[in-house]
């Protein structure tokens, strides 16, 4: 892999978007489908509430009789009944009458105002209010939350627990969600003998999982094409991480095995770490080919795969959380290269500020634990400056 033959990271993305996989959805319970996405657009089918309701607990009674209502000259009422929010029988309100209601009572007839029970005293039939209320004071409306025909969930948008609120409250307990389905297998003859640990592929089946992807594993495969071909053709998945291998020193059998059985799109990305991110299609699937390291693989999937997906599936982008700082040391970098700077954060009565760690290290995972953020240098610089105002990613794993 010569450098001169990388490409940008934009350059790889819109090679990759080329071959999008078949999309495909599947029905799941309200419950589990929080954190993965929805595959439709989903509309409420009614209004919730579905009827005015009590917001509180108190008595229903009508505003305009409440008008001159104080604590040295109540109104008063006579309760003609109680509603609580099992109760299935419509009540009425008449002239010079209240009803005791329950928070999430249905509004009787006649009533447009709940007064609360704090405001209000009970002497057995009678009710003396001590404050005005005015139309609709502490009533819940009618499609006040939720209208018929509102939008709970956008297609393609991610299911978060509010989100189950309201799908429940409308009646719907089912969705059908985007099925994004990974396998990974790593590579090498040191992690086969035991004598590296590979750490690197449960990260990374850990870090999709909590983006909402469904990942299995398919252990290690020797340095060996048709172990490789035999290990990946066993991947059941639509679409294939393989670890390991992607080095300029290491054996060339990636490409070689993939070419067999698909095509190289691209072999080398210009970012740091991850520069020898590759990508191909593999018996019709698009595989990713990532260091073995840890902190490139990272870099890689979170900036090249997941973006990926993101487009092919018209999945919303995972929100990310940008704040700036003042840059504490200069930090300098290799042009043509998009740089992945792990920063440390420090705030104090002079401000933030934002202390770079390192650039180069893929394989340092103490890097990434101890970083609060991601200072992204384009591939056009050569570095900012110390004392400059930058912008950074917070990480949130």
């Amino acid at each position: 892999m010569e450098v001169k033959s990388f490409i940008g990271l934009d350059e790889a993305i819109r090679k990759g978007i080329k071959h999008k996989p078949k999309l495909t959805t599947k029905s799941v319970s309200v419950l589990d489908a929080v954190g993965k996405y929805s595959a439709s657009d989903i509309l409420s089918a009614s209004d919730y509430p579905a009827f005015d309701r009590s917001a509180v607990d108190g008595y229903a009674v009508r505003s305009d009789e409440t008008i001159s209502s104080s604590k040295t000259n109540p109104s008063t009422f006579i309760i003609v009944g109680t509603v609580y929010p099992s109760t299935s029988e419509v009540l009425k309100v008449g002239k010079g009458e209240a009803i005791k209601l329950m928070t999430g009572s249905k509004i009787p007839k006649g009533a447009d105002s709940v007064v609360m029970l704090e405001d209000a005293k009970a002497n057995g039939e009678t009710l003396g209010v001590f404050v005005p209320v005015r139309k609709f004071q502490n009533v819940s409306r009618r499609g006040e939350d939720i209208k018929s025909g509102f939008r709970i969930i956008g297609k393609g948008k991610r299911v978060t627990p509010p989100h189950v609120a309201a799908l429940l409250e409308c009646g719907i307990t089912k969705i059908n969600v985007v099925s994004v389905s990974i396998g990974i297998l790593s590579t090498g003859d040191e992690l086969v003998s035991g004598d590296v640990k590979n750490s690197t592929q449960p990260m990374l089946q850990s870090f999709l999982r909590g983006k909402g992807f469904e990942v299995s594993l398919y252990g290690v495969a020797r340095d060996d094409e048709d172990e490789i071909e035999r290990a990946l053709k066993k991947v059941r998945e639509d679409i294939v991480i393989v670890t390991g291998g992607t080095g300029p020193g290491e054996k060339d059998v990636m490409p070689s095995v993939i070419e067999r059985n698909g095509k190289i799109e691209f072999r080398g990305v210009r970012i740091r770490p991850g520069r020898t991110t590759s990508f191909g299609i593999f018996g019709g699937k698009p595989i990713f080919l990532v260091s073995g390291l840890p902190v490139a693989a990272l870099i890689s999937t979170e900036n090249l795969i997941i973006r990926l997906i993101s487009k092919w599936f018209g999945l919303a982008d995972l929100e990310k959380e940008y704040r700036t700082g003042i840059l504490a040391r200069s930090v300098v970098n290799t042009l043509g290269f998009k740089s992945f700077v792990r920063v440390k954060v420090v705030e104090d009565r002079n401000g933030r500020r934002i202390y770079p760690t390192r650039v180069t290290g893929s394989g340092v995972i103490y890097s990434m634990i101890d970083a609060d953020g991601i200072l992204v240098l384009d591939e056009n610089s050569e570095g900012i400056e110390e004392g400059s105002t930058v912008s950074y990613e917070v990480l949130r794993w």
